[in-house]
């Protein structure tokens, strides 16, 4: 269970030594070092001497968000060298703000993690992974990029990265919610009636089909409220 991976990384989490702590804002004489020349830490060269410096380099919230499609979609990683191009550079700060430590209001802010930050940061690679996908976006929603107001997209994706190595699991009654969720293009799910959240037999058990309007019910819960065909 991926609660047991958050428990680990809390207790190896406090014993990271020369990583510099946002929270605390507490600064290492070795990254004053490293970037006594601060102009350093807009280099990308000293990418991986930045991700221990944030407190240095001012930095701290530049990070604090995933990418909002994976890298099957937009391939971020590979468009890394234009992140501070003046052709592409509006582009990169809306497709890959984790890629070039542009996170800001829009997509860092808009919620919290629910577990500790530095566990969200640490285990983002599993934002995109079909086993975690509801797990990461219940805890780590800021860091994922799925927080309610912007956690969905129109466009037709995948959002895991290993949908088609587990598409026999698209025509499972048990995981239908979760494969429209995180593989509607491999599933061809893209239409439909699917619940969004994967927190809607819950909430449904609390009122959630009776106290919320019909517009909210339809956006989270749709398949649960019986809200397809309003």
């Amino acid at each position: 269970m991926l609660f047991i991976v958050f428990y680990w990384f809390t207790i190896i989490s406090v014993n990271v030594k020369a990583v510099e702590n946002c929270e605390k804002m507490i600064r290492e004489e070795r990254c004053r070092e490293i970037f006594e020349n601060i102009g350093h830490c807009n280099d990308m060269a000293y990418r991986p001497q930045l991700m221990s410096c944030l407190v240095t380099c001012g930095k701290c919230d530049a990070f604090t968000c995933n990418n909002p499609q994976p890298d099957s979609v937009v391939n971020c990683t590979a468009l890394y060298p234009q992140c501070n191009s003046t052709k592409w550079q509006r582009f990169m700060k809306e497709k890959c703000p984790s890629t070039c430590g542009k996170c800001d209001v829009k997509n860092a802010n808009l919620c919290k993690d629910v577990s500790d930050s530095l566990i969200c940061s640490t285990l983002a690679r599993f934002c995109n992974t079909l086993d975690y996908y509801d797990d990461m976006s219940e805890q780590c929603a800021s860091t994922c990029n799925r927080c309610p107001a912007d956690g969905h997209s129109d466009k037709c994706v995948d959002f895991a990265k290993d949908c088609s190595s587990r598409k026999e699991l698209c025509s499972n009654p048990a995981y239908d919610g979760l494969m429209h969720r995180a593989c509607a293009k491999t599933c061809n799910k893209c239409h439909g009636c699917f619940d969004t959240s994967s927190k809607c037999s819950t909430w449904l058990e609390h009122g959630f089909c009776t106290k919320f309007d019909p517009k909210t019910q339809k956006q989270y819960c749709a398949k649960t409220c019986k809200m397809c065909k309003v």
